[in-house]
């Protein structure tokens, strides 16, 4: 291309300072608007700049999907950019004059402060100031009117009927695995039954992966061929380039290699093992993953301890898991059962000697109460080891009088009764919950003995389940109907 082949620009000097003023408003303008482009038509685009496009923008799979279709789910890794995605769809929805769109999310602030106001990737960052009549945040509904006469919605997802009694013709749904997952089915059908008189009925999910009901419910239909599901599946480090790169650092050592890892930043959909007893939803409830100093005060914390028959190189591990139990304040109605919170998990091999110390090191770094020894398989003298290690720490001897599934059963229903956390940071917790969601029970020929596992039944054992231990729960302790006929 010659220069001949470029219009002729106006001379400056030529110009009036009125003249000139207009001249750089409609560059910036021009400049403005070219940013905003979203998605460019070259196949298999990365988003970065190439010829035509000077700024980062859509890549290939953030794209509206062609075709026909009902629902495009962005099952994705964390910062792969689905909210922005998502935005921008909304965006090429609204500029169809008269469009009605909802959005939806978790709760009436999150659909506001996210889905609307995030400073990069919500509504209001992507539409053109321009276009918007007027903006009408609110505790309940929050609205976005555009002068084409277009609306959007905002909703959250805390009631089906907060959706009941409109009519829309297209749908967000944002987060959709961190809905509430009593109601979330609920929702999501509600908003389907507003779509009823729409002409082209569509709506975008835009979640990270979590092996919830409705969740999965959406990426089987996605999976059947011919179906009107488009599953788009993504990782956190697809998106680098608009990443910061000190994040990401941070987010691999804490993360990476763990089972939360491959959901948050792989984008990977955790299936069920068939015949586990811990199902991969129980570590999705809200409040199983917690801080340290969330913890509330404990009235007994243990180190349990199930030790390694032989100390050769291919021999079991030795493990040790801390937890405690504490009791929820007093209240009129609510659940007055005491909850259990994994303070820490590890595994290692360990000379007799050399676990007792390490049990006692455990014991006095958490002011636990008491240190648990399963005694099995000739290991009856390890109380008598700790003792010489530090007469200082008290401990229960505990024998296995049944098998490891039967004893873990009881354990993996309190995971299902949301009566049990996990503080700290996940990788601490890594390989426990690997092996929960792993262990079917089968024979130790045909399955590995899950250590840590069993340390933390012995441990949960002690706080919950084994009356003969000060202090221990009974199934009589709520005694609000008691009287009753």
């Amino acid at each position: 291309m010659t220069a001949d082949s470029f219009p002729a620009l106006p001379d400056p000097a030529g110009m009036s300072d009125a003249q000139l003023h207009t001249e750089i408003t409609a560059l910036l303008e021009a400049d403005t608007a070219s940013a905003r482009r979203w998605s460019c038509d070259r196949p298999g685009c990365d988003g970065l700049p190439h010829e035509g496009w000077l700024h980062h923008h859509a890549r290939a799979t953030q794209r509206l999907p062609e075709g026909d279709w009902t629902a495009w789910m962005m099952l994705t890794g964390r910062g792969w950019g689905k909210t922005k995605s998502a935005a921008e769809a909304v965006r090429a929805w609204a500029a169809t004059p008269g469009t009605m769109i909802a959005v939806v999310a978790k709760n009436a602030t999150l659909v506001k402060e996210i889905c609307f106001e995030s400073p990069k990737s919500g509504l209001l960052a992507v539409i053109p100031p321009e276009d918007i009549r007027r903006y009408s945040p609110g505790n309940g509904l929050t609205t976005l009117r555009l002068k084409n006469g277009s609306a959007i919605y905002g909703f959250g997802a805390e009631t089906p009927d907060n959706l009941r009694g409109f009519a829309f013709d297209k749908g967000w749904l944002d987060e959709y695995a961190a809905w509430n997952r009593h109601t979330a089915q609920s929702v999501y059908d509600m908003l389907w039954f507003c779509l009823r008189e729409a002409p082209s009925p569509q709506v975008v999910i835009s979640t990270t992966p979590k092996p919830l009901p409705h969740v999965k419910r959406l990426v089987e239909r996605g999976r059947r061929p011919g179906s009107t599901v488009v599953l788009t599946t993504g990782r956190t480090e697809d998106n680098r380039a608009n990443l910061s790169a000190a994040a990401l650092a941070e987010l691999d050592s804490e993360y990476g290699g763990t089972r939360l890892g491959r959901q948050e930043l792989d984008g990977v959909l955790l299936e069920d093992v068939e015949g586990a007893l811990w199902k991969q939803w129980m570590f999705e409830v809200e409040g199983f993953r917690i801080a340290h100093p969330a913890v509330p005060p404990l009235d007994r914390l243990v180190v349990a301890v199930d030790p390694a028959v032989t100390t050769t190189d291919d021999a079991d591990l030795t493990a040790f898991t801390v937890a405690g139990r504490s009791y929820p304040l007093e209240q009129m109605y609510g659940d007055r059962r005491p909850r259990g919170y994994v303070l820490h998990a590890e595994q290692d091999r360990y000379t007799p000697t050399a676990a007792m110390r390490r049990a006692a090191a455990l014991y006095h770094e958490h002011q636990a109460d008491c240190v648990v020894i399963e005694a099995n398989n000739g290991g009856d003298y390890l109380p008598a080891l700790l003792a010489e290690v530090d007469p200082t720490v008290p401990s229960r001897v505990v024998h296995a009088t049944r098998g490891k599934r039967a004893r873990a059963a009881p354990v993996a229903m309190l995971y299902e009764q949301s009566r049990i956390s996990h503080a700290g940071p996940p990788r601490t917790f890594a390989v426990l919950e690997e092996q929960m969601t792993t262990y079917v029970g089968a024979t130790e020929a045909e399955e590995k003995s899950p250590d840590l596992l069993d340390s933390c039944v012995w441990a949960l054992t002690d706080l919950f389940l084994d009356p003969t231990v000060p202090g221990a729960p009974t199934a009589t302790a709520d005694r609000r109907l008691s009287g009753r006929r």
